[in-house]
């Protein structure tokens, strides 16, 4: 008998301890945390304080659920001190009172902000935007020092990354020389004014409504996981223009396009996972005949590979026409939205509070707008009004997997100022 107790009791003390993934299933590290810390009652004299042991245990649970394991001692203090900041800053945001938004500690908690731009973006803006600014000395110069500072940091961390990162085989293929592309910014196709609106079938009001949301025609496909390259441009291209393919066929369902090929093929200012834009994507697609790969014959791989030109199959879009959004100009891009369909932006994404949103309408204090800072390409959906928060606000389609946000998506302040450079680089486009 003493020995039958004693087994049972190994068991379950194996199954309790045991590290696997299936244990931690439908639990996520932030729901862990809320339920083992109460953040409010270690807040001492407007100081987050967490006990040693508090930190400990939530560090493990962590490496636990998304199987970290370190090169050496050393990088795991240095991911532990980065881990112990970023749950700090997570927690205080969240007490923080007027809030619109909620964070949450995610997989990215042990990766340094410069890690999760060389990694999880990759917008690059055209070096010549400078004779399209406006803003006075001070602003130009404050401007100037973020970019390049921007710059050094991803070149510094893509290096350091191809050292101590876990999957080392795999960043050993990142092109580290990331920097601002010399193409003309407004090389583009002028499309006639007024070609004709391919959107009669979808019955689609002319102009804006209070709410709005291209997902409820069933013209959106799923949310994708860009992975640990910067790429977030391909992703945004090929997103917008399955949805532009799907609108103007009137199909019940979408066609996924593959944003690898135009990783692995595109240049002429795109670098692969280094980073790229919409114009030269397009510019690709419309050299190839007005065709882009299915998603499912070209299939996403996380990384840059050699570009494949058979056994493929590709998708004859219709000529490819695109015209940016008039900088700032939010109404112009409700109604290009509307009357086109979802647009390709970029955002300045350069926070924490980026990295681990969870739900909410985020609303950033001082996030620059300027064309030159913006660093992560996305696509707008929809927009609507929240009566509680009573906020109007933007629906965006991101590339950082299901888990991030809200299903994937974010909901970002509408009307504010610009709120992030949301129409400072904009770009709506048709398939004729």
């Amino acid at each position: 008998m003493k020995l039958h107790w004693f087994l049972i009791s190994a068991i379950c003390l194996f199954g309790l301890c045991k590290p696997t993934q299936g244990l931690f299933d439908g639990l996520s590290l932030q729901d862990y945390i809320d339920n083992f810390v109460d953040a409010a009652k270690f807040k001492i004299n407007g100081i987050l304080s967490l006990n040693d042991s508090t930190v400990n245990r939530i560090w493990s649970y962590f490496k636990s659920k998304y199987g970290r394991a370190y090169s050496s001692l050393d990088e795991e203090k240095q991911r532990f001190r980065i881990f112990q900041n970023h749950l700090r800053y997570v927690l205080e945001s969240n007490l923080e009172k007027l809030r619109t938004f909620q964070l949450e500690l995610n997989e990215f908690a042990d990766w340094t902000i410069e890690e999760f731009n060389s990694l999880k973006k990759g917008l690059i803006p055209s070096t010549n935007l400078r004779r399209h600014m406006s803003y006075d000395g001070n602003n130009y110069e404050d401007s100037v020092r973020r970019s390049l500072n921007k710059l050094y940091q991803h070149h510094y961390y893509l290096r350091r990354l191809k050292r101590n990162m876990i999957y080392r085989k795999h960043h050993e293929k990142y092109n580290d020389r990331r920097g601002f592309s010399n193409w003309l910014w407004n090389l583009v196709n002028p499309d006639s004014n007024n070609n004709n609106n391919n959107n009669n079938n979808n019955n689609v009001s002319p102009q804006p409504t209070s709410s709005f949301d291209w997902r409820s025609k069933n013209v959106v496909s799923g949310i994708k996981d860009q992975l640990k390259c910067g790429c977030c441009y391909a992703f945004a291209t090929a997103a917008v223009l399955e949805s532009l393919y799907a609108i103007k066929t009137n199909s019940k369902t979408v066609i996924e396009l593959s944003p690898q090929q135009i990783t692995d093929c595109s240049s002429n200012g795109n670098n692969g996972c280094s980073g790229g834009n919409f114009p030269p994507s397009i510019r690709y697609i419309s050299g190839q005949g007005n065709k882009l790969a299915t998603l499912a014959s070209y299939p996403y791989a996380g990384r840059k590979q050699t570009c494949k030109t058979t056994g493929i199959n590709e998708i004859n879009l219709g000529n490819v026409q695109y015209k940016p959004i008039p900088e700032s100009d939010e109404k112009t891009m409700a109604e290009a939205l509307v009357n086109n369909g979802p647009l390709f932006i970029g955002l300045d994404a350069d926070s924490q509070l980026f990295m681990f949103y969870k739900a909410g309408v985020l609303s950033i204090s001082n996030c620059p707008t300027a064309r030159q800072d913006m660093d992560h390409a996305m696509v707008v959906v929809g927009y609507g009004y929240d009566s509680t928060l009573r906020m109007s606000y933007w629906i965006i389609k991101n590339s950082w997997g299901q888990k991030w946000g809200e299903n994937g998506y974010l909901r970002l302040v509408k009307d504010k100022s610009n709120m992030c450079g949301i129409a400072s680089m904009a770009y709506y486009a048709k398939l004729t």
